[in-house]
């Protein structure tokens, strides 16, 4: 059956207009995408008008994520700008207070990664300057209050520190020299977590001049990080806003649109999430390979990360990538669908802090949980390959480029 037929069936069984038993039609009648996908599984065809619904609903989904993360970062921003302004203990609660919900924001934002997009490293996008991790502490500024290197205390080496200096030592010999986006500003705020039961204890007397000769460079940092990190998202924030010249545009119009759509969830589950952030740090035990390592808020990256991917899996009220996935093999998006309701079980129940957590024993309740959620992600990748493979797509085993 053509796709002009089940348009055609579709904008008919619409216009049907019945009344049973003086019963309202609407209730009886299912909606227009409903039958459209209903008849279109029984042909396998995917009804253009779905797959470019399916389209038009993550563009707006994600301008209106990056909307969202922009603005609580730039809560932070005066969160910030005010604690630089007067270093107070008050000051640094509230600071840090608002990084961890912008956080939680953005790490939705993260199942849009990995499509070849603005954001992704591959088209000169912007990830690596707002999240790479982990951060080499002493990059940034050595612990021992004798030393002298590091960008901070460094003024022959580092004499300015504007945003496009920053910019262009972010990652500067060695992936693990990051002076820039979300875990930059965390360590700054909470400084190195040396706790065995809570975060970094960073105080703010760093911040004031009488206390220490590099007081005015810790604030002159975090200010040009804060501010670099507010000027990305709205980078991204314009590529994806509508009826503009952007990559929105191009997208929606791209052939290719629903891959990029599939392959974001499928890599963050399968490689980023239960390799990187959980698979590796159960393994070494090692605390530097916690995400969110100075805060201890990895639980809640993870959370964020699995309310992502529902959101681009889902959809959100308009048609889903499982709605497409369902006209070609409907047994695969159940299991999709099954597979994403445990993650987001196991996930909600790691324990926390996560560090501790990962130290403990084999066998105890801690560690066990956590392999829980392990396999539970593991099986979401899985699932979303299998699911991407209706759609003739290919989900890579680890990012390209």
């Amino acid at each position: 059956m053509s796709i002009e037929a089940l348009v055609l069936i579709s904008g008919v069984l619409t216009s049907s207009n019945f009344v049973n038993a003086g019963k309202n039609a609407s209730s009886l009648v299912p909606s227009s995408r409903e039958r459209v996908t209903e008849v279109a599984r029984e042909t396998g065809d995917i009804p253009q008008t779905l797959e470019a619904q399916c389209v038009r609903a993550y563009a707006a989904m994600v301008h209106d994520e990056y909307r969202a993360s922009l603005a609580s970062a730039e809560e932070m921003r005066a969160a910030i700008q005010a604690f630089c302004a007067t270093p107070t203990m008050e000051g640094l609660a509230r600071a840090r207070e608002t990084w961890i919900a912008a956080r939680e924001i953005y790490g939705r934002t993260e199942a849009f990664r990995f499509g070849n997009g603005p954001i992704d490293t591959t088209r000169g996008g912007t990830e690596t300057f707002i999240n790479a991790w982990p951060v080499d502490e002493s990059y940034i500024e050595p612990e021992a209050d004798s030393a002298t290197t590091g960008i901070i205390r460094d003024r022959t080496k580092y004499p300015a520190l504007g945003r496009v200096i920053l910019k262009l030592h972010n990652q500067r010999g060695g992936e693990t020299n990051v002076c820039t986006g979300w875990h930059a500003i965390e360590f700054m705020l909470w400084g190195r977590d040396r706790s065995e039961t809570g975060p970094g204890n960073r105080s703010f007397t760093d911040f004031l001049d009488a206390n220490s000769p590099y007081a005015e460079r810790r604030r002159e940092y975090l200010l040009e990080i804060t501010d670099l990190l507010c000027e990305d998202l709205t980078r991204l924030v314009k590529a994806w806003a509508p009826d503009a010249d952007n990559h929105r545009r191009r997208f929606e119009q791209d052939p290719k649109a629903l891959r990029a759509i599939i392959v974001g969830p499928g890599l963050l589950a399968g490689f980023e999430m239960s390799g990187e952030r959980l698979a590796v740090p159960l393994e070494t035990r090692d605390q530097e390979e916690e995400h969110s390592c100075f805060s201890d808020t990895t639980h809640i990256d993870f959370r964020a990360n699995i309310r992502g991917i529902a959101l681009v899996l889902r959809g959100n009220g308009a048609a889903s990538m499982i709605d497409v996935i369902r006209v070609k093999d409907a047994a695969a998006a159940d299991d999709l669908a099954t597979a994403l309701e445990k993650a987001l079980v196991a996930i909600d129940a790691m324990p926390v802090p996560f560090d501790a957590a990962m130290r403990k024993e084999d066998g105890t309740p801690e560690r066990q949980k956590l392999a829980v959620a392990l396999e539970a992600i593991e099986t979401l990748g899985e699932s979303i390959s299998r699911a991407a493979k209706s759609l003739g797509v290919t989900v890579p085993t680890e990012p390209q480029g």
